[in-house]
């Protein structure tokens, strides 16, 4: 079946995610977050965050891992939807499954944040793996591309979804 995820026809974004040569590397990487499934369940797809928004970020110097040292942390609101092909009476795409995903990313390094408003939208969130700088392992790293002033990266060697929420147009 041709635009088919998983034995489903999907909607029109989700395709041409499903099909980009990148995809394969994307999937492989928001597969280290712990807790993706969450995401994908209310989605459908992983979702691309284009045009979506970050609510919310807390940096944390004081978070503790597993041995009992302190890692940087850095708590992140993501605002985003499946676009449909189908347009409102008023012009406008219609948005499926919108939601703000929470994600905590632990020991983080290399970070980098620009723009920060009252309007943070996002053209994508592109994530990637590549090995630590000192051979400890698998990092992620995250790319925040800008579309409004707002823009980011860093990497971290932990990730985590913290929620899913629907979003009904109140503040989070």
């Amino acid at each position: 079946m041709e635009g088919a995820i998983n034995g489903r026809v999907s909607d029109h974004c989700a395709i041409a995610v499903f099909h980009s040569p990148q995809y394969h590397r994307f999937m492989e990487a928001y597969e280290f977050i712990e807790g993706y499934t969450e995401v994908v369940a209310h989605f459908g797809v992983w979702p691309s965050f284009h045009d979506g928004e970050v609510h919310r970020i807390v940096l944390d110097r004081m978070r503790r891992d597993s041995s009992g040292a302190h890692v940087p942390s850095l708590e992140i609101d993501v605002r985003g939807w499946i676009m449909g092909p189908e347009v409102t009476k008023k012009g406008y795409y219609v948005l499926h499954h919108d939601a703000v995903v929470s994600f905590l990313f632990e020991d983080i390094f290399d970070l980098e944040l620009e723009g920060f408003s009252q309007q943070n939208v996002l053209s994508s969130r592109d994530l990637s793996l590549s090995e630590g700088p000192t051979g400890t392992g698998k990092v992620l790293h995250v790319e925040l591309e800008h579309c409004y002033l707002f823009a980011g990266e860093f990497s971290a060697r932990k990730a985590s979804v913290v929620g899913v929420r629907s979003w009904n147009g109140d503040a989070v």
